[in-house]
């Protein structure tokens, strides 16, 4: 196992146990290429002094010259901080775990289970 997925699997661990703190990033991701848009929302969390950016995004899949279909896929990245790319994890199903754990945690779903269920 790589250091960038021990990375990324540490990252989604205190994620989920709230010892990261994520937030929404309000400006444009300028790390996409003309082929790609994002989808959804990008969020922002810093550890030890570094900044991390991670988003879903679709990209073009051509099957011929003229025939594509849109790609999902999700991107972690150090940035600086004005937002710029520095680095780019590996492409790896864990950094959609990752996404997904900052959208729960985000969301407020798991206190709401526990207030709602209470009752």
């Amino acid at each position: 196992m790589t250091k960038a997925l021990k990375t990324i699997l540490k990252l989604n661990d205190l994620t989920k146990n709230s010892e990261i703190t994520w937030k929404t990033w309000e400006h444009s991701v300028n790390s996409l290429t003309g082929l790609e848009r994002i989808l959804g929302t990008a969020y922002i969390g810093k550890v030890d002094e570094k900044y991390f950016r991670i988003y879903k995004y679709e990209s073009r899949h051509y099957y011929d010259e003229d025939v594509f279909e849109w790609v999902p896929h999700f991107r972690l990245e150090f940035i600086d901080g004005h937002g710029n790319q520095q680095w780019e994890f590996p492409e790896h199903n864990a950094v959609s775990d990752l996404y997904e754990s900052i959208q729960f945690r985000i969301s407020g779903a798991s206190d709401f289970f526990d207030k709602f269920l209470e009752e």
